[in-house]
């Protein structure tokens, strides 16, 4: 008991003073934006490239109702834009609405420890501990340094769950996540190209040698005893080179972890790659050598956001989606090097939907409740197989599967719904229809309309 006391004392000075810092940061540093579409302009200059205009109204809130609530926005929501022609309102009642928590609480908790069924791991504990973390406005830096330092019971304490569904391997998920960088390939071997070597990883691992995982009643229980001494060359080391002052070593991992460089850089990025649908470093967690970020500057400006903002997420998001970078429009025919614009973000690249994101927004076109976030995930196993749910935790917008299967078994349970054709398009793919569509639909039966609308790469894809 007494070097547990002698523990936790040191480790709660470190965290205080890391704290007092921050705290002392934030006082005397003015609130500020990333300047994303100035940092953008200077890079579209330079590589000689136009950016795509930008998008209309209807679908600006199609895409951040997608992006912030997990579904379609409903024909009333856009009859409110369309009066009021104000998007941060919008952007703003999203942001503060229930919805938002709970469907970015999903979207977290497939990250950490993705979509399938883990051995031991109470998913739903997780994402409500997440959600409670989204409500309360907890910004970014505690929510990972309660995750990497968690203790308790899975069915109690939801951010335990993080480690139980990562326990045979939980430096590579922590270095993806929250570093961005990949330990995979040094697991067994020093890569030839990168700088991380198999000491490294193994230094990383030594974290984590004082868990004790067992199962009790009601689920299991994660318990840090502590290491005996503090770190000697044989201890653990972290990727920076620095190494714990106490005994309480996963702990100290926790507080190296967000008080480095890296993890602003990592959380800056995931979220752009979130709202945008590709990362500055792309692939999100990959940050080497061959996978530099493609804008340095907007790599950096986001990072600084968040530790002059103190991590918000709220704010940071608030940024992105308030930019022209977010509200461009797909790349144009005549655009000579499709790829670089989109890699400099000068244009928007269409992406599939989520099935969350899918099925959500089909029962928003049925007027149907959302189903739970329980019931939601299993959904999205189902559509996705559970194969591949299993795997890949760190990329929920990687989809190797269409929709159509979803879509009909989704439609065949459709009934004929009411309304006319314009209410027909805007409540499936957010717009009026034109002229063309007029004349060709104005004799289709409702559901047959439906079923074509759900079926369209316009319904099925985020433009």
């Amino acid at each position: 008991m007494k070097v547990h006391r002698i523990i936790n004392i040191a480790v709660l000075a470190l965290a205080g003073l890391a704290t007092v810092l921050a705290s002392q940061a934030t006082a005397t540093s003015p609130t500020t934006e990333a300047p994303i579409d100035a940092i953008l302009a200077r890079a579209h200059r330079q590589a000689g490239i136009s950016p795509t205009k930008t998008c209309d109204d209807a679908t600006y809130l199609r895409r951040i109702s997608l992006d912030l609530l997990g579904r379609l926005p409903t024909v009333s929501e856009l009859a409110r834009l369309e009066a009021s022609n104000d998007r941060p309102a919008a952007l703003d009642r999203m942001l503060q609405s229930d919805e938002f928590s709970r469907y970015w609480s999903q979207l977290w908790t497939t990250v950490l420890i993705g979509r399938g069924e883990t051995r031991q791991v109470d998913r739903e504990s997780l994402r409500r501990w997440l959600q409670t973390q989204l409500e309360q406005e907890k910004p970014l830096d505690q929510i990972a340094f309660d995750l990497i330092s968690a203790e308790g019971v899975t069915t109690l304490d939801g951010h335990v769950n993080f480690l139980v569904g990562n326990r045979e391997d939980p430096v590579t998920p922590v270095s993806r996540i929250f570093l961005g960088v990949q330990l995979d390939c040094a697991r067994c071997h020093d890569h030839p190209f990168d700088r991380w070597t198999q000491d490294d990883y193994t230094a990383m691992r030594r974290f984590f040698q004082t868990i004790s995982v067992r199962e009790v009643s009601g689920g299991i229980r994660v318990d840090d005893t502590g290491a005996k001494s503090g770190a000697g060359e044989d201890g653990p080391r972290f990727l920076t080179g620095s190494r714990p002052r106490t005994a309480a070593w996963r702990r100290e991992l926790a507080l190296m972890t967000v008080r480095c460089q890296p993890f602003a850089r990592a959380m800056g990025n995931r979220v752009w790659q979130l709202l945008i649908g590709r990362g500055i470093v792309d692939p999100v967690d990959g940050l080497s050598q061959a996978h530099p970020p493609s804008v340095p500057e907007l790599h950096q400006a986001l990072a600084d956001q968040l530790l002059v903002n103190g991590f918000d997420l709220r704010d940071l998001i608030r940024t992105i989606a308030a930019s022209e970078a977010y509200a461009r429009t797909a790349p144009t025919a005549d655009a000579t090097d499709p790829t670089e614009v989109i890699e400099l973000f000068a244009a928007r690249a269409p992406r599939p939907l989520l099935p969350e994101q899918l099925i959500a927004s089909y029962a928003t076109v049925m007027n149907r409740d959302l189903p739970s976030p329980q019931r939601l995930n299993t959904m999205a196993v189902e559509f996705m197989g559970r194969s591949e749910a299993e795997t890949g935790a760190t990329d929920p917008l990687a989809l190797q599967r269409t929709s159509q299967g979803l879509l009909q078994e989704l439609a065949a349970e459709t009934s004929p719904p009411s309304g006319d054709l314009d209410s027909i398009f805007r409540s499936t793919l957010s717009r009026r229809p034109d002229a063309w569509e007029r004349q060709r639909f104005a004799d289709v039966p409702g559901s047959d309309l439906l079923y074509v609308l759900l079926h369209a790469n316009e319904f099925v894809f985020s433009h």
